[in-house]
């Protein structure tokens, strides 16, 4: 019960960090950054998900990573826009700039290192051997010594010119050699930790390489486009690199969150239906009650030359009714696209219930029941029993 109050405290933090940049960036709107649209998507999609495998999974460290690099994307985000603010030279006064940049940037660079052991350790939390702990002592340490300099690096803040590192250390400025090792280090732990779950991938058999499928297929494609697109195309990178990146952190929870739908990994399939289906309804039902309101309102002012509060009261009307409809429509395709056994069964049942009612021959009947019995259960054995004046059973072997 205490981890999975502290999931929720987690996934609240976060939401709340998210929803305060959001306000933020309302108050420095001609300066908000692009990345603070994408990461409000990319951030709640971390932090919900691993709030779902860690409460329900408490000793899996894969639910915590996905929490913590949710909640170190709404204080990155949170503190960018408080910098922002704070920084600029026509906003208001706010202390802590500089503090709240030096967090931005410092959460952004821990991001990237909770990334790498989610790849490295997905599904179980667990290496894929023991042989690869020497890789991940070595992706432990370098990550350390990377943030340790970029919290104590003196001078101008990255993104924030005007504000210097509150932290900044002199002795803690690597030389320009060091830096160059450096980056070249962390793309070999990038390509390294692919390759790991690449070879999970290759080495699972059965259903655990059916839940490898989905997020062996992102990590690859999609951390290693943007990084190729980098190098091989940097014009291209500078248009489309903000869009892969977004593309590439996305795909991690959303092919973690086809893994347990449609293979049943963590076994938390039915809360992460209800949780998709919910917020799918939520988004649909915002948007048609705001362009419902848009629309209408337009038209009415087109007509009388007035907006009109019966507007807004008609739209609340409508979306209550479409409430049940979208909701079962929404369920519908879910369960279609990621339970399609249970959902063909559902309708077979149905199917059967609607000829069942019209029916007079037995031999038909016996025949449909011992079908819907197949289809649906799939035994490998089927009998029907009817009591008759001879007493003969009736057998169907499949």
């Amino acid at each position: 019960m205490k981890a999975r109050n502290l999931a929720w405290v987690g996934w609240t933090l976060t939401i709340s960090l998210v929803a305060g940049a959001l306000v933020l960036g309302l108050a420095n709107r001609p300066e908000a950054p692009l990345y603070e649209v994408t990461s409000t998507i990319i951030t709640p999609t971390f932090a919900t998900l691993g709030a779902l495998i860690a409460s329900r999974r408490p000793g899996n460290v894969i639910g915590w990573i996905f929490l913590a690099s949710g909640a170190l994307g709404g204080v990155n985000m949170f503190s960018g826009q408080y910098a922002s603010v704070a920084l600029a030279l026509d906003g208001p006064t706010l202390p802590g700039g500089a503090l709240a940049a030096w967090s931005a940037i410092l959460a952004q660079s821990s991001f990237s290192v909770s990334i790498l052991f989610l790849v490295l350790l997905f599904p179980d939390g667990m290496l894929p051997s023991r042989r690869w702990r020497p890789l991940a002592w070595a992706i432990g340490t370098f990550i350390a010594i990377s943030l340790v300099i970029v919290a104590l690096s003196p001078g101008p803040l990255p993104d924030f010119p005007s504000a210097s590192n509150p932290f900044g250390v002199e002795a803690a400025m690597p030389p320009g050699s060091v830096l160059a090792a450096g980056g070249l280090v962390l793309p070999a732990c990038v390509v390294a930790v692919i390759l790991s779950l690449i070879l999970r991938f290759y080495r699972s058999r059965g259903e655990e390489r059916l839940q490898l499928k989905w997020f062996t297929y992102a990590v690859t494609v999609g951390l290693l486009t943007p990084l190729l697109l980098g190098e091989l195309a940097p014009a291209a990178f500078e248009v489309l690199g903000r869009l892969a990146w977004t593309l590439a952190f996305l795909s991690l929870p959303v092919s973690a969150a086809v893994a347990i739908l449609k293979y049943r990994l963590y076994d938390i399939d039915r809360i992460i239906n209800r949780t998709i289906v919910y917020a799918a309804l939520t988004a649909v039902l915002i948007l048609v009650y705001v362009g419902s309101v848009f629309s209408l309102q337009y038209l009415f002012r087109a007509l009388t030359g007035e907006t009109s509060q019966i507007v807004i009261v008609a739209s609340t009307l409508a979306i209550a009714a479409l409430f049940n409809p979208f909701r079962r429509r929404i369920q519908a395709f879910v369960d279609r696209r990621f339970y399609r056994k249970k959902y063909d069964a559902a309708r077979t049942l149905e199917a059967f219930s609607a000829r069942l009612q019209d029916e007079t021959d037995l031999a038909a009947l016996a025949d449909d029941l011992t079908e819907v019995a197949r289809t649906t259960m799939r035994p490998s054995h089927v009998s029907l029993w009817l009591r008759e004046s001879e007493r003969r059973p009736r057998e169907v072997v499949e």
